[in-house]
């Protein structure tokens, strides 16, 4: 069975990019198809793929400035339609565009949806803080409802939509008119294990601070946890690096420390000490929550999305249920009045490994091939597994 995975873009190292690196091993010698790449910014592994991009590679900076170019993603994936053609399995994550991508014919699409693009349905949480110029408006607002209907116009190609959660599946049906059965992303657990202690062993004592792993871009809602730290006197520390980050700076109090955009051992060795994780937005699934409860702490986290399915209150975490300062200052105070077990915390994370999704996706993969049927007949190849 020939695979071809697609993925959105591949120009920064985050939760979408682990997806990838999962579905990658399942099937090595697949190539992966993307907009545009910047191998620089991936850890050295991506350098031996076979990684095909777009025509944007052709132009200088493309990587960097690739969110301006939005009107160009479904032609874009779209222009690899005679590439795909030999392909029996077309197999995409799509947080905005790698759905576009289309199947020969007789062959099949899968996607594993992070989420429909938000920027284009109705997600006021994403374009809310990104301030558009009042005068851009109503261009930006035409620009998105022609994107919106061709974004509807791909999704209807697409043979088995995969969703990264409940909360996902939900917005694909309300997107897309779409079933979508949910499989959570995958979380290598072992790298957050305290390789000091034994299994049977608590985590080390936690440090006063609290911690932060996330882009820095206005819908993560950073600010909401530098304002409520910085109100409350909390000690904070803040790993990431993004375009809001100056202004974050400006407002931060002395108790907050960027630490920049650190490598996966360092980020493991402050989940694993800090005094509970903060994720302040709406995550499609929140893989940080995952690895904070993998590295025995608790989450505060907001009460929406995908925390929703992945904490349990009172239990590895809190919600706050505003998106407001005074909301997220309230569950740090309840935070600090409850004791935490970090084995109930590791436990709870042990339901999203690797080999699960690995195992949940192949199953997903091979169902939608049998409900095809003749696609992979058609290339007189069988499934070997």
């Amino acid at each position: 069975m020939r695979v071809a995975l697609v993925h959105d873009y591949l120009t920064q190292h985050g939760g979408a990019e682990r997806v990838l690196e999962a579905l990658h091993d399942l099937y090595p010698e697949a190539p992966v198809f993307t907009s545009v790449a910047d191998l620089k910014a991936l850890p050295a592994a991506y350098r031996s793929w076979d990684v095909r991009q777009s025509g944007l590679r052709w132009i200088p900076g493309a990587a960097r400035v690739h969110r301006a170019l939005v009107p160009a993603y479904p032609a874009l994936f779209r222009s690899f339609r005679r590439a795909l053609r030999v392909y029996d399995v077309i197999l995409s994550d799509s947080s905005a565009w790698s759905h576009h991508a289309p199947a020969g014919p007789g062959a099949v699409h899968v996607c594993y949806c992070h989420t429909p693009a938000r920027f284009l349905h109705g997600d006021a949480g994403y374009l809310g803080p990104a301030r558009i110029p009042r005068p851009l408006r109503p261009p930006v607002a035409a620009m998105f409802a022609a994107l919106r209907a061709a974004d509807r116009r791909a999704a209807r190609h697409v043979d088995r939509y995969v969703a990264n959660s409940r909360t996902v599946a939900g917005r694909i049906r309300l997107a897309y008119g779409r079933e979508a059965r949910g499989v959570y992303p995958p979380v290598d657990l072992d790298r957050f294990a305290d390789p000091c202690c034994r299994p049977d062993r608590d985590v080390p004592t936690a440090e006063p601070w609290y911690l932060v792993v996330s882009r820095l871009v206005p819908h993560k809602r950073v600010d909401l946890a530098v304002d409520a730290c910085t109100r409350a006197g909390r000690p904070l520390k803040v790993i990431g690096e993004g375009r809001a980050g100056k202004e974050l700076r400006r407002r931060a109090g002395p108790g907050v420390e960027f630490l920049g955009r650190l490598d996966d051992a360092a980020v493991a060795e402050h989940l694993r000490r800090c005094r509970a994780l903060l994720l302040p937005a709406a995550e499609d699934f929140g893989i940080t929550a995952v690895e904070a409860q993998a590295a025995g702490r608790p989450v505060v986290a907001f009460g929406a999305g995908g925390a929703l399915e992945t904490v349990i209150p009172g239990v590895t975490g809190v919600f706050f249920r505003a998106p407001t300062t005074a909301s997220l200052v309230a569950a740090l105070d309840e935070l600090e009045r409850r004791s935490w077990n970090p084995d109930r915390s590791r436990a709870n994370a042990a339901r999203f490994g690797r080999a699960r999704f690995q195992a949940e996706i192949v199953a997903e993969v091979e169902l939608a091939v049998r409900h095809h049927g003749s696609g992979v007949e058609r290339h007189g190849q069988n499934d070997e597994r």
